[in-house]
């Protein structure tokens, strides 16, 4: 009997969105399914990686989780992610979920078309992708709660090799998303989230599932629940930067070296 294959959330959005958040509380609500959780964060300081490590969540351990810590994973598909994605496989207990949170400077197209790689495509299917959107900033007429932190972590990525604007970054997530988590409406009354509403919709001509979240605090039946097969729609997730790969081939970028998590007691 062949293997069911292994789902995977990709979840994106800019720095203070609230990923990193709405995955601890993931974390804690899974059922009991044995997560992987990959971290795409750069910089001196592992933080959101810190963080989940301290969760305590008995089926993520700090054993499953793997951050990817010197560049943006987009950047770095064929040198990093699959070789990352790879031994993940090969573990003799290998995870009932992959999580990925990508950096906020991720297009999320090609690292999605990465899972048509024949050594994955077999193992591993992209359950869905979920955008997380600062609702409040979106409603201040921003695309992330701090452009200044957003660009700062762009001139950090010296293996960055794109250049979009924020808009265009901002777009990218949303029509790459099966499922836009609106979060931080607790910060809005009604009329501040219609305008987000509108604002979101307008901006992409695809209809993904949207939902209104306060604190990141989203059902695991709902985030890890989707059954998109995603890297099967490649051609209805077109990207700014043209990295349209519906073959499969993910863009060729230069890579980082990833660190590879794996704490001992």
């Amino acid at each position: 009997m062949s293997q069911q294959k292994i789902p995977a959330t990709v979840i994106t959005g800019f720095l203070g969105a609230g990923k990193t958040t709405m995955i601890r509380n993931l974390l804690s609500n899974t059922g009991g399914k044995k997560i992987a959780l990959i971290i795409n964060e750069f910089g001196d300081l592992g933080v959101d990686g810190d963080v989940l490590k301290g969760c305590g969540a008995e089926n993520c351990t700090e054993d499953d989780i793997i951050e990817l810590t010197n560049g943006c994973i987009c950047c770095t598909v064929a040198d990093d992610f699959i070789p990352t994605m790879t031994k993940l496989l090969e573990r003799a207990q290998r995870p009932d979920h992959i999580v990925i949170e990508t950096s906020g400077l991720a297009l999320p197209q090609p690292l999605v078309a990465a899972f048509n790689w024949p050594d994955i495509r077999s193992e591993v299917t992209v359950d869905g992708v979920i955008t997380v959107v600062d609702s409040a900033a979106v409603a201040a007429g921003r695309f992330a709660d701090d452009h200044d932190a957003v660009d700062a972590r762009r001139a950090d990525d010296a293996s960055l090799d794109h250049e979009s604007p924020i808009e265009e970054l901002f777009e990218d997530q949303l029509t790459c998303a099966d499922l836009i988590v609106l979060n931080k409406t607790d910060l809005l009354d009604g009329k501040g989230l219609s305008r987000v509403r509108h604002e979101v919709a307008s901006r992409i001509a695809r209809k993904p599932a949207m939902i209104e979240a306060r604190n990141g605090e989203v059902p695991a039946s709902v985030l890890l629940c989707l059954a998109i097969g995603a890297e099967e729609d490649i051609g209805n997730r077109k990207s700014h930067d043209g990295l349209e790969h519906e073959d499969g081939t993910p863009h060729d970028h230069a890579g980082f070296e990833s660190l590879v998590v794996g704490l001992g007691a």
